[in-house]
């Protein structure tokens, strides 16, 4: 989504909004100007949308992105706020909780959890999240734990980035202005959602979603072939490993199995390095959006 037409004027950092939740006048980033292309009244719709993300416990900083985001959103759009994302309330419920952080499952919340092979799962992980499917975290198995309110269910969209393990946090702040949070992580692959209200307003609300998937394993005929491979592959040096060396004169061929199994398992284990270095750099290029340029954080845009 671009963010033209968003003066870097367009979020003030001081002078509060007049009714803000913590006060007049005290420096409350996030109060929204009028730019050039945008009414007053569309300035008050953005003003209250920040007062009331902040009052359900958002971050201030994340806040004014946020408003910044869907201000510029509008101002390219040309569409009226309250059209396009309905009362200014409702719609800062949809985009934070009143607990501050993710909506956690209501009680009678559906709950599911599945799994998919990196080939497919970011293609899977959004077509579940188009059924209301939110992602709460990636167990140690590398599952999908997701839920879904059948009541109330949002719309989601999902990312897979490469991402190392020191690199998480600040990976995770230079695209959260975006509306990205982290739902998960597994080896070097991080997993991020964010709900597609922040882009199509009420529109992201299912009214009837789907019934559950039957299916809770996706995996792709490229993973068992991988698999294959490699082990093929290992067998074969072991082997070869193992016959080329020539036998004792009392212990015979036998002799040399340990010493060749013992090289053929480092050799082995640099082989499944190189693969796993090759595999990551797949995953990388595989990756559904752009990684941000570094030194600040911009509009995400597909790759």
């Amino acid at each position: 989504m671009s963010e033209g037409g968003v003066s870097e004027g367009g979020v003030s950092e001081g002078g509060g909004n007049g009714d803000g939740a913590d006060g007049a006048g005290d420096g409350v980033p996030g109060a929204c100007v009028c730019g050039a292309g945008e009414s007053a009244e569309q300035g008050g719709y953005f003003a209250e949308l920040d007062r009331r993300l902040r009052e359900r416990g958002m971050p201030r900083e994340n806040a004014a992105a946020l408003v910044a985001e869907l201000a510029g959103h509008t101002a390219d759009s040309g569409t009226d706020p309250h059209t396009e994302f309905g009362p200014a309330a409702d719609f800062a419920g949809q985009l934070a909780p009143a607990d501050g952080g993710t909506c956690g499952p209501e009680p009678d919340a559906e709950h599911w959890t599945w799994t998919a092979d990196a080939y497919t799962d970011q293609a899977v992980m959004n077509r579940m999240g188009a059924q209301g499917w939110e992602i709460e975290r990636v167990d140690r198995l590398g599952r999908f734990v997701s839920s879904r309110d059948p009541q109330s269910s949002l719309r989601w969209e999902y990312r897979r980035d490469v991402v190392a393990r020191r690199d998480r946090a600040a990976h995770a702040a230079s695209i959260a202005a975006d509306g990205w949070e982290p739902c998960g992580h597994w080896l070097y692959l991080a997993y991020y959602k964010r709900p597609l209200a922040v882009l199509d307003g009420p529109a992201a609300t299912l009214a009837d979603p789907p019934e559950r998937p039957a299916r809770s394993v996706y995996f792709t005929r490229r993973l068992y072939l991988h698999l294959a491979w490699t082990l093929l592959c290992l067998c074969v040096l072991v082997l070869l490993l193992t016959l080329g060396f020539p036998g004792s004169s009392d212990g015979g061929r036998d002799s040399s199995a340990p010493v060749g199994a013992g090289v053929g398992a480092v050799l082995g284990a640099l082989l499944g390095f190189w693969l796993l270095r090759r595999q990551r750099r797949q995953m990388a290029r595989a990756a559904r959006y752009n990684a941000p340029e570094s030194g600040g954080s911009s509009a995400s845009k597909k790759s």
